[in-house]
């Protein structure tokens, strides 16, 4: 670690295999815990390279406990940091999905720098969010979608947390959740707090061995970026499709939904979010159900279920008002809280 943190002292940027030489001690527990806090406080002066990023993950991937899951599941976890103060657009762009026939291995935590993470938001909505691996697996079979809390399948980062709550500012580690699902999706829709971050993830992506993605940058003209498309202003994205990487600005009119700012879809509190997650699943209009037909459109084309997002709209509207979206919510929740007796 002393090599490292000196080259990035001297403000140089680390290769692959240092980082993930880095990342293996952290994750070994090996790691002095002085050099760790300073560690991630030089890597979070500037914005990670690709090769960092493909290094940590890489390390990372080591430690994660998988979850078994068919070659076309997909993920919509964001790299949070944006402090989002809208509701949980990701989550339930995923129960859309699923409930469009996608499988959908949901990777989430509580929220770090939002007011609600997809952790907070699903066990608000009864979703038993610490069901063990055999239960996700079920429940990626049965029901479409389950739900891979960060911390039980990446125990490792036990000795990274103590210094990620005291240095207080997001850390590379921040960007770990979408490059280290733990069924290996390969499919994603990802989310990133800011412009700059669209290409390298997309390119550590495409390097980690992703066959489709779509990282997005949204943006509301009022409160700045944010970790999901946006129906508030542009959408910075990169998307990945058969090793290739296209760079795409996308409009709200040019999917036919009308532009409307994020503060119409603010919360703040779980409860909030949870609440509002239930009005859009029962059908209610506004622009949270413009929002979440927007991005799981997105999921829906990562998926390969569409070729264009006005049709993934048309898919996921369908998805709602039919009440099946609604009973993936209902149908995770039960799965999750059954008995070990009962599996």
């Amino acid at each position: 670690m002393i090599d490292q943190l000196r080259k990035l002292h001297r403000g140089k940027h680390l290769t692959e295999d240092e980082v993930r030489i880095a990342f293996e001690q952290i994750m070994n527990g090996a790691t002095n815990p002085i050099q760790l806090g300073a560690f991630l406080a030089l890597m979070a002066t500037r914005l990670p390279t690709v090769d960092e990023l493909v290094g940590a993950a890489g390390a990372m991937r080591q430690f994660v406990v998988p979850v078994k899951a068919p070659p076309d599941v997909i993920d919509t976890c964001g790299a949070g940091g944006a402090g989002s103060r809208i509701f949980n657009v990701s989550t339930t762009a995923a129960l859309v999905a699923a409930a469009c026939g996608l499988i959908v291995a949901k990777h989430g935590n509580m929220a770090v720098t939002s007011r609600s993470g997809s952790a907070d938001v699903l066990r608000e909505l009864g979703v038993n969010i610490v069901a063990p691996v055999e239960i996700q697996e079920r429940s990626l079979r049965e029901v479409g979608i389950a739900f891979c809390y960060a911390p039980r399948h990446h125990p490792a980062m036990k000795h990274v947390a103590e210094a990620r709550r005291a240095v207080g500012f997001p850390t590379i580690f921040n960007l770990m959740g979408p490059l280290t699902n733990p069924a290996a999706a390969r499919r994603q829709l990802v989310g990133v707090p800011v412009p700059e971050l669209i290409l390298p993830v997309a390119e550590a992506l495409r390097r980690l061995g992703a066959e489709r993605a779509m990282v997005v940058c949204g943006r509301d003209p009022a409160s700045g970026p944010l970790c999901e498309l946006s129906i508030s202003g542009p959408t910075g994205m990169c998307l990945l499709d058969a090793d290739e990487i296209k760079n795409v600005t996308l409009n709200p009119t040019d999917v036919g939904l009308e532009v409307t700012p994020s503060r119409d879809m603010e919360i703040n509190t779980p409860a909030e979010s949870a609440a509002l997650i239930r009005r859009v699943l029962a059908g209610e209009k506004g622009p949270a159900r413009d929002m979440v037909l927007m991005n799981a459109a997105a999921a829906l084309w990562v998926g390969k279920a569409v070729k264009a997002l006005p049709q993934g709209i048309t898919r996921a509207a369908a998805a709602i008002d039919s009440g099946q979206a609604a009973r993936v919510l209902e149908e995770l929740r039960k799965i999750t809280n059954e008995t070990p007796a009962a599996i």
